[in-house]
């Protein structure tokens, strides 16, 4: 196996995977390549019931490799943290690669048993469309460069928990389908801080390329958001979570039910135009404080665009939720 056996393992990197072998495979080379003197550690690759090479490549880098089809991701990687032998478990995705210096900027966590979970938000490639970059500009957490600092919650993808603390919460809700890892680190939370580090690099290969995709993708996911607020109740700092979608939808519909009215004369149309401007400019101005760089201006377009586009789906799912109930 990968890794030191001579000595105790300080770290479990736990993959979950199905018929991604291409990914996978460039996934543990990094792993492979940003190997370093200073942490043990060993690769647990948890499969859901892959029909492609998946496997095989898992062997080829001599990861541990376990079969476990037709359960929730969730599943998988508490799977693979109750057979994990390391006292930080790291989660990753096959989708991802690390960088470099990736076990070295984590040797100071190692060796600091109160920090309980850190990680980072994970990078994009450097040929990524324009909505794999707007939307990593809002959900970046900083540059490799800035100093660590409290997190709300961090994305399953390069997130590393302490065995106790995770044993201490019961690992992730396997009855989520996604959004397991913001629901783990709301548990996490109660108890401990979590850190966000920049300095720890992993790459995303996965994001949603265009819109559709990423309309899709944030429906599915607002789904298991729902569900997790649910179980694990409301807080003030979630109030955002809810209230921006809500807000979102309620628009949509008064403003088209403005135009209409508009259209017949029973209102003037500037009552649309005002409430077009009192709805959008919020949006506006949170998509220039997250913009940056030359283009900023372009930028905070395609962010702005992008904001309506994960406010609607959220919202549609919001309702949707509420009427299932």
């Amino acid at each position: 196996m990968l890794g030191y056996q001579f000595q105790v393992i300080s770290l479990s990197i736990i993959i979950p995977v199905k018929n991604d072998a291409l990914n996978l495979e460039a996934c543990l080379r990094s792993i492979h390549d940003a190997r370093s003197i200073d942490v043990s550690y060993e690769i647990l690759v948890i499969d859901n019931g892959s029909e492609d090479n998946t496997v095989n490549i898992a062997k080829k880098f001599e990861a541990t490799v376990f079969i476990v089809p037709d359960i929730t991701v969730a599943g998988l990687r508490n799977f693979g943290a109750e057979h994990a032998k390391g006292q930080i478990l790291a989660f990753i995705d096959s989708d991802c690669t690390v960088l470099y210096d990736w076990f070295d900027s984590i040797v100071p966590y190692i060796n600091n048993p109160d920090i309980k979970c850190f990680g980072s938000p994970p990078g994009i490639p450097a040929q990524s469309t324009w909505v794999q970059q707007c939307w990593y500009q809002i959900r970046r957490k900083g540059s490799p460069s800035d100093p660590p600092r409290s997190a709300e919650w961090l994305e399953s993808m390069n997130l590393f928990v302490r065995r106790d603390a995770f044993t201490e919460v019961n690992g992730f809700d396997t009855s989520l389908v996604t959004c397991e890892d913001y629901d783990l680190c709301t548990r996490l939370k109660e108890n401990s801080d979590i850190v966000c580090d920049p300095s720890i690099q992993a790459i995303h290969h996965g994001e949603a390329e265009n819109v559709k995709r990423f309309y899709s993708k944030e429906r599915w996911r607002s789904v298991s958001n729902i569900e997790s607020l649910r179980k694990h109740g409301f807080s003030l700092s979630e109030l955002p979570s809810i209230l921006f979608p809500l807000v979102q939808i309620i628009a949509i519909i008064t403003l088209i039910i403005t135009v209409l009215l508009s259209v017949f004369g029973v209102i003037s149309p500037w009552w649309a135009i005002l409430q077009l401007l009192l709805w959008q400019a919020p949006l506006a101005l949170m998509s220039y404080k997250k913009s940056s760089g030359s283009n900023r201006m372009q930028q905070a377009g395609g962010i702005w665009a992008l904001l309506n586009v994960y406010f609607t789906a959220r919202g549609q799912s919001l309702f949707m939720g509420a009427a299932w109930r």
